[in-house]
């Protein structure tokens, strides 16, 4: 069944360990880049990883006041970045309230939009964990009544959205969604939904993690999930349906996409990058952290996205799969294309993100489906690092190594899934 009001993907926004903006992004990925290195934030003796991928370089003034950035934790304000870029991409920075950091230059230009037709889903996992510890750690060393006023509202998991909504005057649908490392993907599915149900025209959508904390990192850790540097590089860490996978590496950033009904796109004029032509979203019911052995919930997940998109497994050109990197949910994702694609499987390209990035978390599935909609406007798909011997576990699958391949890619599957055995699959095709 296809969507009854089409749902445009028409800008988009990123912070990652491989840049900054999009554009930086994309490049590096393209050319094979690295963003993993050494944690160096505290020591790693006593943990099970050692490894990470941050984001360098991010300027929060740019976008904050003093205030606002001891107010607002790190995942709040990679959210914001990204969104003013998507915002501007999309045609829509005009929104911008002229009286905050950076609104003056981006004020320029206005739009025939309303702002009570839009919303925002800018999502986080795991919420800010840092201003969540700096408050924990000053009421332990000072008493109760040194824990900031500010603490409760820059904990919450939603200041991501409320502080987009606010910086934008925006009206429509806002709230955060927690759905793991299904987050980034579940916000564009429920961000389309909302514009499919006429409750907006346009919606800022994504999802962001920061969560690089000495507690999260020992968590993850101990429950055997995440990886070490191999032959003591970093950038070999993460190596997605490699057999000497271990785990993978925590990353951090955001990414933010601007979808628009497609008729309100075209009567502005906005660039459209792609249209989420279809989504599936699904639970495995079984366990908090293993996936179904044979990837039975992503399986559905993925069919529900085909049939909502009205294609079948070969109508698809390119597959951005989750690929975590651990040994377990490699094999059950791998199994779950197979059963959709079958045999076909072997000869459909697929490229692992986390091998260069790491795993953004909440952020995840929102910057991978910025790589996708890269894909499909230049024709290319970029390379996985670190598969050097393809795990025979897996059967024969085709996973683009060594350098950008050139595809033609009219449509894009993008899987994520989560801890809590939360599922999402996206359809993404080219403009018309």
């Amino acid at each position: 069944m296809k969507l009854a009001r089409r749902v445009a993907v028409t800008g988009l926004g990123a912070i990652t360990p491989l840049g900054n903006d999009v554009a930086t992004f994309w490049r590096r990925l393209l050319a094979g880049e690295s963003g993993v290195q050494f944690i160096h934030e505290f020591p790693t003796d006593a943990l099970r990883s050692d490894v990470c991928a941050s984001v360098s370089g991010f300027e929060a003034e740019r976008f904050l006041s003093k205030k606002e950035t001891d107010i607002y934790g790190r995942v709040t304000q990679f959210s914001l970045a990204a969104a003013i870029e998507a915002m501007d991409d999309a045609g829509l920075g005009g929104l911008m309230k002229a009286d905050v950091p950076g609104g003056l230059e981006r004020a320029s230009g206005g739009c025939a939009v309303e702002r009570e037709r839009i919303g925002c889903l800018m999502s986080t996992g795991q919420g800010p964990v840092d201003i969540f510890e700096q408050q924990i750690e000053r009421s332990r060393e000072r008493g109760p009544r040194a824990v900031s006023p500010f603490f409760i509202p820059g904990v919450m998991p939603n200041s991501s959205a409320a502080l987009v909504s606010m910086r934008f005057g925006l009206m429509g649908p806002s709230f955060n969604i927690a759905s793991a490392c299904a987050t980034g993907t579940h916000s564009l599915a429920t961000g389309a939904m909302m514009i499919e149900a006429g409750l907006a025209d346009v919606m800022v959508t994504g999802g962001a993690e920061a969560a690089t904390r000495l507690n999260t990192v020992a968590g993850f850790g101990n429950a055997r999930a995440l990886s070490r540097a191999k032959d003591g590089d970093p950038r070999r860490s993460s190596r997605p349906f490699d057999v000497a996978r271990n785990g993978f590496v925590m990353g951090e950033g955001a990414g933010a996409l601007v979808l628009e009904e497609y008729e309100h796109a075209k009567a502005r004029g906005a660039p459209v990058y792609g249209i989420l032509s279809g989504y599936g979203l699904t639970s495995d019911g079984e366990h908090l952290t293993r996936p179904h052995e044979d990837g039975r919930g992503v399986k559905l997940a993925a069919l529900q996205a085909l049939e909502r998109a009205g294609l079948g497994p070969d109508a698809i050109d390119y597959v951005n799969p989750h690929a975590t990197s651990t040994p377990a949910g490699d094999i059950a994702e791998v199994r779950a294309l197979r059963g959709v694609f079958g045999e076909r499987l072997a000869a459909l390209p697929m490229s692992a993100t986390k091998s260069l990035v790491g795993h953004l978390l909440g952020g995840a599935g929102a910057v991978e489906s910025i790589a996708v909609l890269c894909s499909i406007r230049d024709g290319l798909v970029h390379p996985s690092l670190n598969v050097d011997n393809l795990d025979p576990e897996l059967g024969p699958v085709d996973i683009v190594r060594g350098a950008p391949r050139v595809v033609k890619v009219r449509h894009a599957l993008k899987i994520s899934a989560g801890f809590g055995g939360h599922n999402c699959a996206l359809v993404f095709s080219a403009p018309e």
